[in-house]
């Protein structure tokens, strides 16, 4: 099924991508030591901080997305298209960040063959390598997602997802609450099941109200809350800050308003070309932007204060990604694409 184009998704992805980016520059690079000393003013950093919660709502999207196109697809088909819109884009930019890394010369980063070589089959971890940017692991979480989605598919079970949610909701809490397994968090994605859900169970509620809808709605949506809330203790661990609980529920619960908001919005068609350019290109700006920003920011600031280093190297990377995405990224895809859909198509031959 050909999924109508919904421009106020592309909204969503600008915000989520922005935020995160907001996040990397202004509060994660400094207190991962990845970025020196930032002269910022205390409110951007406290603002920042919590920045990390557009991956969410990327997730939210992702499972919106998926829902829609899965159904009535075929196996190979929906392989193709999840392939094409990760892989190719990926490969590139990871390439760019490597090699980037390899020339820098900045002490904060490292890159060697093996390492690289790794993160060309993605699942670099399992092979103990790290990945070559940190943002990675969330790519990771939707390729799991994507392959549970083409067993059901393929079983010829997607029909039954409502069906399955609240299963998958339910082991995931038992997981993290009692078992606390690495593997089983990683295999079943038991951390974000909550995400990923809300945006399933918010397509099938777009196109029809139920009860039960409406009931796992908000099961997707309290296990969602419940895992960004115990997830802060990680953060907070991990860069010595304190995150507001209450800004975090806040924040939950204003994404998801906002996405059910957008979802629904209508755009006037002038801007339609603008939202689908700038959605289309958050998945290059969000995979290029890290690690390569940390190393030119560290290089500005000899000549520029932090906030003038950051709004340069953000605003080089807005525009990197807009042409990426127009020049190669549709172009590339379209072709690998139409090859990869077509090699198994029977030729139809004429006398």
């Amino acid at each position: 099924m050909q999924m109508k184009h919904l421009y106020g998704l592309d909204i969503l992805r600008v915000v989520a991508a922005l935020s995160v980016m907001l996040y990397h520059f202004a509060f994660r690079g400094e207190a991962a030591g990845e970025l020196p000393s930032l002269d910022l003013p205390e409110l951007l950093k406290t603002v920042a901080r919590y920045g990390y919660l557009g991956v969410s709502m990327f997730f939210i999207i992702s499972g919106f997305v998926i829902s829609y196109s899965a159904e009535d697809r075929k196996p190979y088909d929906f392989l193709v298209s999840r392939f094409v819109r990760i892989y190719p884009t990926f490969l590139i930019l990871m390439s760019l960040t490597a090699a980037t890394i390899a020339l820098s010369g900045n002490p904060q980063f490292h890159i060697d063959l093996k390492q690289y070589v790794a993160n060309v089959l993605v699942f670099s971890l399992i092979l103990g390598e790290p990945f070559v940017d940190g943002v990675y692991w969330s790519i990771v979480l939707e390729i799991v997602f994507y392959g549970w989605i083409f067993l059901l598919i393929a079983l010829g079970q997607f029909r039954h997802i409502l069906s399955i949610l609240p299963i998958w909701i339910a082991f995931s809490f038992v997981n993290e609450v009692f078992i606390g397994s690495e593997n089983l968090q990683n295999l079943f994605i038991t951390e974000y099941s909550g995400f990923f859900s809300l945006g399933i169970v918010i397509n099938k509620l777009k196109r029809k109200i139920s009860l039960y809808g409406i009931a796992l709605f908000f099961m997707a949506g309290a296990y969602s809350l419940f895992t960004a809330l115990s997830g802060a203790a990680w953060y907070e661990e991990a860069y010595s800050v304190d995150f507001s609980r209450e800004v975090i529920a806040a924040i939950i619960f204003a994404s998801v308003a906002v996405f059910i908001l957008f979802i629904n919005l209508k755009i006037d068609s002038r801007y339609w070309p603008v939202a689908r350019l700038l959605g289309g290109a958050t998945y290059a700006l969000y995979l290029v932007h890290q690690n390569i920003g940390y190393i030119a920011v560290t290089a500005l600031l000899d000549r520029f204060s932090a906030g003038s280093a950051i709004a340069i190297v953000s605003t080089a990377f807005i525009v990197f990604s807009l042409l990426f995405h127009l020049l190669v990224e549709r172009r590339l895809n379209t072709l690998i694409k139409r090859y990869l859909l077509g090699f198994f198509t029977p030729k139809t031959r004429t006398a």
